[in-house]
């Protein structure tokens, strides 16, 4: 298990590293000259675009703006920011870096458990009309789109019925509705995932066994179908995080939330090159994390695979 661990973070560290390679090489061909921006009206001052360059080290060769783009990694200031001239990035993106993360975790928090119990509700009475009640709700919360679902639970909860503020962020109540157009999908995602894979285990020799051993339903789903069931889950979970990730650009857009994918929807337009390749380079970090994590916990469910890896 220890040589699994140490492989898996030698694997990060590299997709770490050809991630740093991608975003330094993508800020050399993204088009116009980001000192002649920053110049602007002042576009004539030689001696004032010769100091800036030297400031965000735009005179030095390749190979040495690439030593000084992972020494501003490495000390967590992640270089300078092309809008606002002098300000280092991580001063900009300092404020959204715990934003993102948290609703992404807490929507995945809510989604799993309850994706996971709509799925085992949906097969355990498959065919039934609970059954084709649960996947019209869950195909509705698939195809919706984020921007729609947040414009309507905006106009019902929060305009009609003044339940909830309409956008913002810094109290319990403004991440409410964030939080819940974050959800609905991976909910309807898991729940899908759930009753597919838990419709397969019911089919299996050791569930008839247990069934015809007198063992109660409840038993043989919970214990015996949902643990087999997890395992292939898990795999989705990732894929699901990135989904949260990304979603996060419309949501905090949308209701004016300071988090990383508002900044980069910002600095995007704003053509702040800078910012934008740090926040992609935070939502490698986050993604790979978390896959890390979703790994690791393969061996906690079942032993079979911390096994395998004990003996590799």
């Amino acid at each position: 298990m220890p040589g699994y661990i140490a492989r898996r973070i030698g694997g990060l560290l590299f997709i770490w590293f050809v991630a740093v390679l991608i975003s330094f090489a993508a800020l050399q061909f993204v088009p116009g000259d980001p000192i002649l921006v920053l110049l602007s009206d002042q576009s004539g001052d030689a001696a004032l675009e010769a100091r800036l360059r030297a400031d965000y080290g735009l005179d030095r060769s390749l190979p040495l703006q690439f030593i000084d783009y992972i020494g501003s990694i490495a000390d967590g200031s992640f270089g300078l920011s092309y809008r606002f001239a002098g300000r280092e990035v991580i001063e900009i993106i300092e404020g959204g870096m715990w934003i993102t993360p948290l609703l992404a975790i807490t929507a995945l928090v809510i989604a799993v458990p309850l994706g996971v119990f709509l799925g085992i509700a949906a097969a355990t009475r498959a065919g039934q009309l609970a059954d084709t009640a649960i996947i019209l709700l869950l195909v509705c919360g698939i195809s919706i789109p984020n921007f729609a679902l947040a414009t309507t639970l905006v106009w019902l909860l929060s305009i009609k019925a003044g339940l909830l503020p309409v956008a913002g962020w810094g109290s319990f109540s403004q991440m409410i509705l964030p939080v819940v157009v974050l959800t609905v999908p991976p909910v309807a995602y898991i729940a899908r995932l759930t009753r597919s894979y838990m419709l397969e285990v019911f089919e299996k020799d050791y569930i008839r066994t247990a069934r015809a051993k007198g063992v109660r339903d409840r038993l043989v789903v919970w214990r015996h179908a949902l643990r087999n069931t997890l395992v292939p889950l898990l795999t989705s979970i990732g894929i699901i995080f990135g989904g949260l990730l990304s979603g996060s650009f419309v949501v905090e857009t949308i209701f004016n939330i300071p988090g990383l994918g508002r900044i980069a929807i910002e600095s995007i337009f704003a053509r702040d090159y800078p910012v934008t390749m740090s926040v992609v380079l935070l939502f490698t970090v986050f993604y790979s994390l978390i896959n890390l994590a979703v790994d690791l916990s393969y061996a906690l469910i079942d032993p079979r695979i911390r096994l395998q890896g004990q003996s590799a």
